[in-house]
């Protein structure tokens, strides 16, 4: 199973963050906690004037990981959307996206919404279903999410933490031994109430609603469970620390990040961390830390194995290890 195209989608805006964190410092509110902890310098944010949504964001990311890939829609099996943010609930808007793509009719469709932990999820989906399957090749999925429009920017922890953006990847079966290794999860649902949109549910949904966001959630229970986990997660997959060449590790906060590597004594170069020059995007982030790397310092190598660890609100975490 290859993981072998990946492209990278974002508004024209870059905005740095400073402007943010000097507001809130003349609110009296302290930013240098936050700051240290999260880890941000800049975010990409859709214009306020901008037609721009999460479909249109993830239709252009599609067109720029099959264009550079030159792989024809008529090569693609499944269509995974994943967003937490998307344009349409009727129909799904992964239908939109072979719309505009050109799919072909014998084509599976499904968006997918489970937060920050989304692509983990997706990717663990559509590899299962490449590998069982007797007839589809090529999956293409897309994450893509516009949570400037619901988050509160009077919260001094969102206000600067997510990056409009887009990101889209092809997962290809293929005879080797590449692929999905192992995947493990785990959910703590007593922070169910922590991070909501909308705050009482859709039922009782008032126009301009944003997330509530309680500031006490952290993720520090994920980053317990990464800490308890991993040697074993390894261990029974009869593999060490060392034997990993990157870890990807959710991009949301670098405290977190931090506190894994330095708990396993692991090489910086090992862990990237590119939340800090483009923003958090969201589910794709630990895929956008390989993307990333991958151009900036160097491609994988076939046999290499990733590990990834990451969460998504209320909570849900997961550990997956990846063979290239």
């Amino acid at each position: 199973m290859k993981l072998k195209h990946m492209y990278f989608h974002h508004p024209s805006k870059l905005e740095n963050n400073e402007a943010v964190i000097q507001k809130f410092e003349n609110q009296g509110v302290s930013m240098k906690k936050i700051q240290e902890a999260l880890g941000r310098t800049n975010r990409y944010v859709v214009p306020t004037d901008s037609p721009e949504t999460s479909l249109s964001l993830g239709i252009d990311a599609a067109k720029g990981v099959l264009r550079e890939s030159k792989i024809s829609m008529n090569e693609i099996d499944i269509i995974a959307f994943v967003t937490c943010t998307p344009e349409h609930q009727i129909p799904n808007d992964s239908i939109f996206i072979h719309q505009a793509l050109q799919g072909k009719p014998d084509t599976m469709c499904y968006d997918i919404n489970a937060n920050c932990i989304g692509a983990l999820l997706a990717l663990d989906q559509v590899a299962q279903y490449l590998n069982n399957s007797k007839t589809a090749q090529k999956a293409l999925v897309i994450c893509a999410e516009k949570m400037s429009s619901i988050l509160d920017q009077e919260n001094p922890v969102t206000a600067f933490c997510f990056s409009d953006s887009a990101f889209a990847f092809i997962v290809e079966k293929d005879d080797t031994s590449a692929g999905l290794v192992d995947v493990h999860y785990h959910t703590d649902s007593s922070f169910c109430n922590t991070v909501l949109f909308p705050p009482k549910g859709h039922s009782c949904f008032a126009t301009g609603e944003l997330t509530m966001w309680d500031t006490s959630f952290d993720g520090s229970g994920s980053v317990e469970y990464a800490t308890n986990k991993i040697e074993d997660f390894l261990r029974r997959n009869k593999l060490s620390t060392a034997d990993i060449s990157l870890f990807l590790f959710s991009q949301l906060s670098l405290k977190n990040i931090e506190i894994i590597k330095n708990h396993f004594n692991l090489p910086d170069h090992k862990v990237p961390f590119y939340s800090k020059e483009i923003g958090y995007s969201g589910s794709s982030s630990p895929l956008v830390a390989l993307d990333q790397h991958q151009q900036i310092v160097k491609p994988l190598k076939e046999g290499e194995y990733v590990l990834i660890w990451t969460l998504g609100a209320g909570y849900q975490a997961g550990l997956m290890l990846w063979r290239f």
